[in-house]
């Protein structure tokens, strides 16, 4: 949908609410649902293999683990080699240090003695692993992942203890995290001795995975990207190039997020060099490398699968290969595509939240679903709406309960129908290739002064400005008549696009969980979503018994009512305000005209003459005055310029945080210091209440800055793809997000896993998190 359209099909959602339009038919509309992207997608199962899976009997574990040693007896100042061994069950699979498309790396959690220490992971090869549309790397049935462990020149007498937690993502159609403790103890001399050389086989199982560790080799290598393509160029020795027909060498990158890995890449020969071109992902540039990192595998004429490393340089001034001229025969290697449990593109560093939304099941979404609705009624966007609901359902219940029961389904209706609205479209943009999230609308200027129009008029009405029988906003009597049940789903519309603005609890988990799957489940779980935020007053609608706990009619409505008129007359002037930072100052000039004009038109259609012929001049008048508001919007679309963030939204400078860039946040976790990384935006009023009370205050600044904090912060009022690259790998889709990164290892310069704070925020949190963390 080109823009134009958009804003089009805005202002007459506008039109159609502000004028009360009638509500059509949804019994005999049949929408069909979108059909499922390709990354959403759920792998279908094959019916073979599923008739083979209920005949075998689901084992405890999808993997095993072990903890192996070279040897058991350690001398001082020596290295040794440690393995863990993954057995794996049939037709599963475990991930490499770059998982692909999907996944997570395995974790290892040493706790060893004083002075000891282990090495990163000496990788083995991985395979590529096919689940169209998405393609991992990683190993099936058993894999042995290397560490050398360091023993200290002082080394302590006696029995050394040694134990690691190990934790991995394993996965078939689902997936699974598989947990275990591992224990081994060195230079025991009474288990040594009772140990027999054919009950040892560690150090032969050791020596089978140390030839399985990639070469590491001297050849030049270099790499350019244009044109959406990265051409990989690598110089190998004249052995392997007089073997080159038989090979079959394939590039797995180890770098996250550059290449497009269930794109089908080409190989061929240009004189000496081994030329691959793959199409970028364009999730990360590949032009702010220095170095691109992977793996040269193939296939030796033994039939042995091996693999080299390489190290290509980036080399931007040199010509890509096959842009200007055809290279040299090129074979095409089958593409292999995959289609794994859809999850976002994990960095190398896991995640407890990006975890928490791979393991979590539909019926978990659904009920995180159905609470962070059930949350969202106590936010400040959304009670104000619920308590006109209430007052109206006060005179309802009062003379026809029957009718409070249609009026709770109607609303419940517009709720539940605004989220799928909202699901629908966020999935259709999504399956186009836009990198946007939850609250995606309130990034367009057209939506936030809509909305700001909406609000202004329903204050109007609140505060006894102007009446408008039968029409959205009429909280009296014509509710109790045959018209009212569409002011109840308009109602229930609203309500959903002030929620927006809104993140409660849970909501995080569920809403990244439903785009990553098939669309009909994605849509079932928004659809939950609504359900919870319109079940109080579902509830109050169907249940005499809460009806009696409502206050009785009175007097008192009306002076509630009129004061509901500020809540709503406070968030229209929010929204103008969050207008200025998306668009500037012209978009505010331009929406206040425009709620002067939409005043007085209302104001003229209350003070018609008695003639008729005046009558019509007047009311012709009234409706072109509200109509030249609307004009004036296309002023408001003009947005700042993409990646600008419009406002120091820390309050304190460059000396307290720093814009969020992907650099800027690769250059701070290249450093010692521990960092806060802050997603934010200026219409999530949770964000703002959570930096007011728990980050822009004195005792969290001094907590930061006696740990050296690095702060970052990123704005996604606009539309940003970094940031939301950066809430996808967290399995976010909306702000807020708080991530702490701890400080690095001294010894291994690995920092533990990242932190993800929950999305309502206290100071002690705050304070918590980085002091016992950091």
């Amino acid at each position: 949908m080109t823009r134009s359209r958009l804003n089009t099909a805005l202002l007459t959602l506008f039109s159609g609410l502000i004028l009360g339009a009638s509500l059509p038919s949804i019994a005999s509309a049949q929408t069909p649902a979108p059909a499922p992207s390709a990354q959403n997608a759920a792998p279908e199962n094959n019916s073979k293999e599923n008739a083979q899976d209920k005949t075998q009997e689901k084992p405890a574990h999808y993997a095993t683990f072990r903890l192996l040693a070279e040897k058991k007896e350690v001398k001082a100042g020596e290295e040794i080699w440690l393995g863990i061994e993954q057995t794996l069950y049939p037709q599963w699979h475990s991930y490499w240090k770059n998982p692909g498309d999907s996944g997570a790396a395995p974790r290892h959690d040493w706790q060893l003695p004083e002075n000891f220490s282990v090495s990163d992971i000496h990788w083995p090869s991985p395979k590529k692993i096919p689940y169209p549309p998405l393609l991992n790397y990683g190993y099936e049935n058993r894999v042995v992942l290397l560490q050398k462990l360091s023993v200290p020149q002082d080394l302590p007498a006696g029995p050394i203890a040694l134990s690691v937690d190990v934790e991995a993502l394993v996965c078939k159609d689902i997936c699974i995290p598989e947990f275990a403790s591992l224990e081994l103890t060195l230079n025991d001399a009474d288990a040594t001795k009772a140990e027999t050389p054919e009950q040892n086989q560690d150090a032969a199982i050791i020596a089978q995975a140390q030839n399985l560790i990639p070469q590491t080799v001297n050849w030049k290598s270099h790499f350019s990207a244009t044109n959406g393509h990265l051409s990989l160029q690598i110089e190998p020795t004249d052995d392997f190039l007089s073997n080159y027909s038989q090979l079959n060498p394939v590039f797995i990158p180890a770098d996250w997020g550059i290449m497009e890995n269930a794109a089908t890449p080409e190989t061929g020969l240009e004189g000496q060099t081994l030329v691959i071109r793959q199409k970028l992902s364009g999730e990360r540039k590949a032009e702010d490398l220095q170095t691109l990192s992977g793996l040269l595998t193939y296939t030796d004429q033994d039939g042995t699968y091996r693999a080299v490393e390489i190290a290509a340089q980036n080399d931007m001034t040199a010509p890509v290969a096959g842009d200007n001229a055809a290279p040299a025969p090129l074979r095409t290697e089958a593409a292999e595509t995959t289609a794994s449990m859809a999850a976002p593109d994990a960095p190398q560093t896991g995640n407890s939240e990006q975890d928490q939304v791979r393991r979590t099941g539909l019926v978990k979404a659904l009920a995180l679903a159905l609470l962070g609705g059930l949350v969202l009624n106590l936010m400040p966007c959304v009670f104000p709406v619920l308590s006109l609901k209430a007052l109206s359902l006060v005179k309802i219940a009062e003379k026809d309960r029957a009718l409070a029961r249609w009026h709770g389904l109607s609303y419940t209706a517009g709720v539940i129908l605004s989220f799928l609205a909202i699901a629908i479209a966020l999935i259709i943009l999504q399956m186009g290739g836009a990198q946007i999230g939850w609250g995606f609308q309130l990034q367009n200027p057209v939506v936030i002064a809509l909305l700001a129009y909406l609000l202004f008029v329903i204050g109007l009405n609140l505060g006894g400005f102007f009446e408008f029988s039968s029409r959205l906003g009429n909280t009296g009597n014509g509710l109790t008549q045959g018209g009212g049940l569409s002011h109840s789903f308009f109602t229930g519309v609203l309500a959903t696009v002030v929620a927006t603005p809104c993140t409660a609890p849970f909501m995080g988990v569920a809403i990244g969980y439903a785009l990553l799957q098939s669309a009909p489940i994605a849509l079932s779980i928004f659809a939950a979503l609504g359900l919870g935020l319109a079940l109080p007053y579902l509830a109050l609608s169907f249940m005499p018994a809460l009806q009696k706990i409502l206050p009785r009619p009175g007097r008192w409505m009306d002076v509630f009512k009129q004061f509901l008129a500020f809540p709503m007359l406070g968030f229209a002037a929010w929204l103008v305000w969050i207008l200025s930072q998306q668009a500037g100052s012209l978009a505010v000039l331009a929406v206040l005209v425009g709620m002067v004009l939409i005043a007085f038109g209302l104001w003229l259609w209350q003070h018609q003459p008695q003639k008729p012929a005046l009558r019509r001049v007047v009311k012709i008048l009234s409706l072109l005055s509200i109509a030249a508001a609307i004009v004036f919007l296309p002023l408001a679309v003009k947005t700042a310029p993409a990646g600008q963030n419009p406002t120091d939204l820390s309050g304190h400078g460059q000396t307290f945080s720093a814009p969020y860039t992907p650099q800027a946040l690769q250059t701070a976790l290249a450093g010692d210091a521990p960092v806060f990384v802050e997603m934010t935006a200026a219409w999530c009023i949770t964000c703002k209440v959570n930096h007011a009370t728990s980050i822009n205050i004195e005792s969290t600044k001094k907590v930061f800055t006696d740990q050296n904090v690095q702060y970052l912060i990123g704005d996604w009022t606009n539309q940003d793809k970094d940031i939301t690259a950066f809430l996808r790998t967290f399995g976010r889709n909306g702000v807020p997000i708080y991530v702490f990164y701890g400080r690095p290892d001294p010894q291994t310069r690995q920092r533990p896993q990242p932190v993800v704070l929950p999305q309502i925020l206290t100071p002690g949190i705050v304070h918590d998190t980085v002091q016992g963390n950091g």
